[in-house]
């Protein structure tokens, strides 16, 4: 960064760029799925099944490019479309009664549809969160400096694994001004480092990872954390390691 950031103006960016995150992850995952879907529509040689992975296509390809709050009305937007589009097609691909049809298809683009709705909910709490363009710049490009950090050799950054199999792999910058945390669904967290703790809960079968929970303010998750890295944050946390500042 040209210059330093207050750490309070980071902290109220974090929502945004969280969301900003999501938005791209959303479109990179359902870019696949449409990307098939329009595949599909063109080998049947159907226009409307074509018309509806396109759709997708344009809004994951536009999401992907240019993250942005305003990503979640295109994604919503787009599902919705596509849900009401799959819900016309399903109708005329059923053979039966009216009411078996009706069933079937609202079970085929329920999904869509409720992915839509809860996209365009999302927004109205979004758009009310602090916008600092200076700060978001400058969360973003801490967020993917520690994104490309060491694990294994920086002393700075410690991985946390979360979920029933630990597929998580969550990832905690260790800074002068506090912690920033790379949660799972692409959330970005700030706290100070009084408010940040990691309790000790057992050990795992192989003895290399640590059970914990991590706690940072009124957020609790709960985890591993290889051995090592726990003694990090632990030297950070009484003071014992002089970390880089944010800024750096």
């Amino acid at each position: 960064m040209p210059h330093a950031i207050d750490w309070s103006r980071l902290d109220a960016a974090a929502y945004r760029v969280s969301v900003k995150r999501s938005v791209r992850q959303f479109a990179w995952r359902t870019g696949i799925l449409a990307v098939v879907v329009w595949g599909c529509g063109i080998a049947a040689a159907s226009l409307p099944l074509a018309l509806v992975g396109l759709v997708l296509v344009w809004a994951c390809t536009w999401n992907y490019f240019r993250p942005a709050v305003t990503g979640l009305l295109v994604d919503g937007s787009a599902l919705i479309l596509t849900g009401l589009g799959l819900l016309g097609l399903s109708w005329s691909w059923f053979d039966g009664s009216v009411l078996a049809n009706g069933n079937k298809a609202m079970f085929t683009a329920l999904p869509q549809l409720i992915w839509g709705v809860r996209r365009l909910a999302s927004y109205r709490t979004a758009r009310l969160a602090a916008d600092d363009p200076q700060a978001i710049a400058a969360l973003e490009t801490i967020v993917t400096k520690l994104s490309k950090r060491d694990a294994k050799t920086d002393e700075a950054v410690v991985l946390f694994h979360t979920g029933r199999f630990h597929h998580h792999h969550n990832r905690l910058g260790l800074f002068a001004e506090g912690m920033v945390a790379l949660l799972e669904g692409q959330a970005v967290r700030l706290d100070r480092r009084a408010d940040v703790w990691i309790e000790p809960r057992g050990t795992t079968s192989l003895g290399r990872s640590l059970k914990v929970e991590l706690r940072m303010g009124e957020l609790q998750l709960a985890g591993e954390v290889p051995t090592a890295h726990l003694e990090r944050f632990e030297h950070w946390k009484t003071g014992m390691a002089v970390p880089r500042s944010a800024a750096a």
